[in-house]
């Protein structure tokens, strides 16, 4: 089989190293604006099956160029192309994945089903760890209820990581996507209906994610799954769907300050008679810290998906998580691990036939759970899940 990664950053890599250690892929087309981007992550992440390519997200026939003749897509841009390359592979007759729309984005990517079925393709959006993996966690509790109440998707980290000889700052993903996560406002589905007043970094809350992590404060920040969540079970009696966030917490204390002093801001002011936007400055600079180097990354995200509802008669809760350690064999992050390398999975799984539309289609929806786990244990992923009978509770 034949697949394109376009976009050579941070999370692309891991996907093209995915593919590039499954013997299945005959070939890797690595697509990047930064063609010597491209070039590198095509010979250190993809041996002797990738090639690069010059490509232009903005672009659909730039997108479409780069790959026709694949038999799958993964879409490693930042989400606010993505709508442009899904009509590219749609076009292209090439099925397609991402990482996530960040929920208004991903609202738009639903809406192109019918161009997906009339192309004969399938489209699996918001497939990367949180929105993903999280998604897949809750359906695995879902397909085990009869009416589905509640949706909750959480994501926790620990890094251990030994920073001591680092003096520049790391962001664990995106710093976009971190921008916006601690700045917009993040809707949240709450007893029927979308409340739209929560703003990023709100509703701090003393989450367990369980042994060895423990107890770790989260927050409301704006993601996909209170989206697809809805999205796929709102016929099923669900009232409430919402994700929170916990980083380490002085990072999360670092994001709220560059927040609250308007780094985060993307409306421009004027300085010294030019005009900016704070956020690109903020993006500018950081980009120029160097990267660590010899830093051997000790982090593992903690995912979970917590759906309650009923069974039988019964109320009942499913707690699906699963705990993702740094591979230091390939030297990935946990959040490397769980954002980069599920869409590959599931690239690789359309291109072989094993998940088949034609459509739009969320995580939740099309995704086996139990294949989908087993491949992600390849990377030292374990998935456990508990269910629990609520015998009373207060109404809500």
């Amino acid at each position: 089989m034949r697949i394109a990664v376009i976009g050579a950053g941070a999370m692309g890599r891991w996907a093209v190293k995915e593919l590039a250690i499954s013997p299945e892929v005959d070939e890797i087309v690595v697509g990047d604006f930064d063609e010597e981007q491209a070039r590198a992550v095509a010979a250190t992440y993809g041996g002797d099956r990738a090639k690069a390519v010059f490509v232009d997200a903005r672009d659909a026939e730039s997108v479409k160029k780069a790959i026709a003749g694949c038999d799958a897509m993964v879409n490693a841009t930042q989400h606010f192309w993505n709508i442009t390359v899904m009509h590219a592979a749609a076009a292209a007759r090439v099925h397609y994945t991402d990482m996530g729309g960040l929920f208004h984005v991903t609202k738009q990517q639903v809406e192109l089903a019918g161009e997906f079925e009339k192309a004969g393709v399938t489209a699996v959006i918001a497939m990367g760890g949180a929105p993903g993996v999280t998604n897949i966690l809750a359906k695995y509790g879902a397909e085990r209820l009869d009416v589905v109440e509640e949706a909750h998707a959480l994501c926790g980290n620990v890094d251990d990581t030994d920073w001591s000889g680092y003096d520049g700052w790391a962001p664990p993903y995106s710093l976009e996507t971190l921008c916006d996560e601690f700045s917009v406002t993040a809707p949240e589905l709450v007893g029927g209906h979308w409340n739209m007043d929560i703003s990023g970094g709100e509703g701090p809350e003393d989450i367990d994610f369980g042994e060895p992590a423990g107890i770790l404060e989260a927050h409301y920040t704006i993601h996909s799954e209170p989206f697809t969540f809805w999205h796929t079970w709102k016929d099923q009696g669900l009232r409430s769907a919402t994700f929170k966030l916990s980083l380490p917490a002085e990072f999360t204390q670092q994001m709220r300050f560059l927040n609250t002093i308007g780094m985060t801001r993307t409306d421009e002011v004027e300085v010294r008679g030019g005009h900016v936007r704070p956020r690109d400055v903020l993006l500018k600079v950081v980009g120029e810290i160097a990267r660590p180097a010899g830093v051997v990354l000790d982090d593992v995200d903690y995912l979970l998906g917590v759906v309650r509802g009923l069974k039988d008669g019964r109320r009942v809760e499913w707690r699906v998580r699963a705990t993702v350690p740094a591979c230091k064999e390939h030297g990935a992050g946990g959040g490397d691990v769980d954002t980069g390398i599920p869409p590959a999975i599931v690239a690789k799984m359309m291109a072989s036939g094993e998940i088949a539309g034609p459509g739009v289609f969320v995580p939740e929806q099309i995704v086996p759970c139990e294949r989908f786990f087993a491949e992600l244990a390849r990377w030292g992923v374990t998935v456990d899940a508990q269910m629990r009978e609520i015998l009373a509770a207060p109404e809500v």
